[in-house]
């Protein structure tokens, strides 16, 4: 196993994002995104690991650049913004 770490990104409500490059001769090659959440009045902490071949990659980040479209209609309109994107934008 080999893996390269791309970069770690704070998220909301004390998360961490991280993405790396996974080399496996059982899984392949994917790119690894594992997200990280430590709740600190419990200690609990939980972890998510999304593992994505390289077509499901540029799924995820034409999916990654419709919620900056939608995140866009909202910090300019507010919810009648987004609700106006998501109209027209969604499935």
């Amino acid at each position: 196993m080999f893996t390269v770490n791309l970069d770690t990104v704070e998220a909301q409500i004390g998360a961490t994002a991280e993405l790396s490059i996974f080399s496996d001769p059982k899984f392949g090659n994917r790119a690894v995104v594992t997200a990280h959440y430590e709740n600190e009045e419990t200690f609990e902490d939980s972890t998510v690991i999304m593992m994505f071949s390289a077509e499901d990659l540029d799924g995820f980040a034409k999916a990654i650049e419709r919620a900056r479209e939608g995140l866009a209609a909202a910090d300019s309109a507010g919810m009648v913004g987004l609700a106006g994107w998501a109209e027209t934008n969604t499935r």
